[in-house]
């Protein structure tokens, strides 16, 4: 799921920033350029200033969530396995770009977000997913639980955890959860 149309170069750049920037917000594009291992100059040719390099990894960030959405959606299970497939994704991604995880959303994620209440809605109407609680309280217990997991797993006073297993834990946690008393596993 990573963007097709960026260079190495540009993806490399916006993956570093996108750690040095959660970890310091005030680092300077030069620690971004280190951190990238190329030189200053690539950094400000491919992103004039830090606004534009941090929009630049929100749309990517965003441009993978699509993805996977899709991706999860087209595989045709129900709502629940939809959305533990999602989950397990979205931990890669907000690994890769942990600085989302510290800044609001962009108008790039609204239709993602509507589209996520919609997959909830649905398992609701259908008796897969608990109806008994918003689809709306739902979706930020399951963006919750991820972001804290993945916001432990970069603590580095704590064991490393990988996102696919940060993945998978939330996706068994908040899925079972979800899931409608007596709807099937």
């Amino acid at each position: 799921m990573e963007p097709q149309h960026l260079g190495a170069p540009q993806r490399r750049i916006l993956l570093a920033a996108a750690r040095v920037l959660a970890d310091d917000p005030t680092a300077s594009m030069q620690q971004v350029a280190d951190e990238a291992q190329v030189a200053r100059p690539t950094v400000y040719g491919c992103y004039p200033t830090k606004v534009a390099l941090i929009e630049a990894i929100g749309h990517e960030a965003a441009k993978e969530f699509a993805a996977a959405l899709g991706h999860a959606q087209a595989a045709g299970d129900g709502a629940a396995a939809t959305l533990a497939r999602l989950i397990r994704e979205l931990a890669r991604i907000g690994a890769d770009y942990p600085i989302v995880l510290r800044t609001p959303h962009t108008e790039d994620v609204d239709d993602l977000v509507a589209r996520i209440d919609e997959l909830i809605e649905d398992g609701q109407a259908a008796g897969e997913l608990r109806a008994d609680v918003a689809s709306d309280v739902l979706r930020h217990a399951l963006f919750g639980a991820l972001s804290a997991g993945l916001r432990l797993a970069r603590d580095p006073e704590r064991p490393q955890v990988d996102s696919d297993a940060v993945g998978t834990q939330i996706a068994a946690l908040v899925v079972e959860g979800m899931r409608a008393k007596g709807a099937p596993a």
